[in-house]
């Protein structure tokens, strides 16, 4: 059976109780020799669910991972879709729906939330539905 191994190159325990298996070799060398990811990341900062909270875009596969910033669903809201946690969860609720801002125009088509399903569509049709659920 081959190692599995993730894009950075690190092996997973094998399945089988075996320990973990050798490095399988990485995505992508950089010119000096040292391991790169084979995908990039930018990061967006969208404090209101907590001070120092992100979101992370990944211009190369189209998402946008929210964390807590925007979610889809949880078990404390009667609703699905785009939205924000209930205000409990939010260190400053305000922050939180101006943080929308910062991922509004980002070029993705699909959004990884950190509760719920991935919701497909824009970023933008996302915070719209969040900013009109959140006036209610």
């Amino acid at each position: 059976m081959a190692p599995r191994s993730n894009p950075l190159g690190r092996t997973r325990p094998s399945s089988r109780g075996q320990g973990p298996r050798p490095r399988s070799r990485p995505a992508s060398l950089a010119g000096d020799g040292r391991a790169r990811p084979a995908w990039s990341a930018r990061s967006h900062h969208t404090p209101g669910h907590t001070a120092g909270h992100s979101a992370y875009h990944l211009p190369d596969r189209g998402i946008l991972i929210t964390g807590d910033a925007l979610v889809t669903a949880h078990p404390t809201s009667r609703r699905s879709g785009p939205q924000l946690l209930q205000d409990m969860f939010h260190t400053d609720r305000s922050r939180a729906l101006d943080a929308l801002e910062a991922i509004e125009l980002v070029d993705a088509e699909v959004i990884a939330p950190g509760h719920g399903p991935a919701y497909r569509g824009l970023p933008k049709e996302a915070v719209a539905l969040v900013r009109t659920r959140a006036e209610k």
